[in-house]
């Protein structure tokens, strides 16, 4: 048996990534997983790989975002925990920045997060040891540089939501945890439009970010933690990332 044996968990963004990494680290330590994603190529994979649940969901549209976990806790036979993964990453000065890549970041890290949270809590009040799990940044907790600060306002807004959150849903028993990665070896800022930021950014995870799995472990940790424990916040870099 495996510690996390029978639980039930819809990862969003769980098609690549560090969300993929979850999936397969829930699925490995015996729980049963949901994911939602985007990319109908990437989730049929990682179906096929990990026997999971998985649903197509936008979660820029809230209303489709919240059938889509209703969809994926119905065919889970219910829902323990979920973990919010999906986020979009998108770098540059205010100056000289495109509001449609602000806009994406708002949508997708505070109002997607929010949508899906939303049409989980009922299923979650229903469940075993109910868990959230809002995965932010380290930019969450301070802006390391000018380039990050729309992005930095989004995970600031995450880690006030996941304080709220917990706040608001302890009389329901379920418990709600924020994990804070530094740089991860994820996607290299493929999505950044300054040549120079994205070049920093791809510099910054290949050679001192975190493998994704290591970051799945920690929230398997979280996921697995008895009844009576609430991880409140887990803030995590790679010892190759320099303070600061």
């Amino acid at each position: 048996m495996g510690v996390l044996d029978g639980r039930r968990v819809l990862v969003t963004g769980g098609s690549a990534g560090l969300g993929a990494a979850v999936a397969r680290r829930v699925a490995a330590d015996g729980g049963r997983v949901a994911v939602l994603g985007r990319d109908a190529d990437r989730l049929e994979a990682i179906a096929k790989e990990l026997d999971a649940v998985t649903v197509a969901a936008d979660l820029t549209d809230g209303p489709a975002a919240g059938a889509a976990v209703d969809t994926a806790a119905e065919r889970l036979g219910g829902l323990d925990a979920l973990v919010n993964n999906a986020g979009t990453f998108r770098l540059g000065l205010v100056r000289d920045g495109e509001p449609s890549d602000w806009a994406d970041m708002v949508q997708v890290n505070v109002l997607g997060l929010l949508a899906v949270t939303q049409a989980a809590v009922k299923h979650l009040e229903a469940g075993r040891a109910p868990q959230i799990v809002n995965v932010s940044s380290m930019g969450g907790r301070r802006v390391a540089q000018p380039a990050q600060g729309v992005y930095a306002a989004t995970k600031h807004a995450v880690h006030a939501l996941t304080e709220s959150l917990r706040r608001e849903l302890y009389s329901s028993g379920i418990r709600v945890t924020v994990i804070a990665p530094g740089f991860v070896h994820t996607n290299l800022g493929a999505y950044i439009r300054d040549p120079d930021v994205r070049a920093n950014m791809e510099h910054g995870q290949l050679h001192q970010g975190l493998d994704p799995a290591d970051v799945a472990a920690q929230i398997a940790h979280v996921l697995s933690a008895p009844p009576d424990v609430h991880h409140v916040e887990i803030a995590l870099i790679s010892t190759r990332q320099p303070p600061g």
